[in-house]
């Protein structure tokens, strides 16, 4: 899980200047990911 977080933080870092919406549609897609790995 940590590793996770700091991949996702290091690649929020490196994309900082990418739009809140296209942030908002990775979320999206990584939580649905997620979700599905859950199941």
């Amino acid at each position: 899980f940590w590793e996770i977080e700091r991949r996702t933080s290091s690649f929020a870092n490196s994309f900082s200047n990418v739009a809140l919406e296209t942030a908002q549609n990775w979320l999206e897609a990584f939580a649905v990911y997620h979700n599905s790995r859950q199941t």
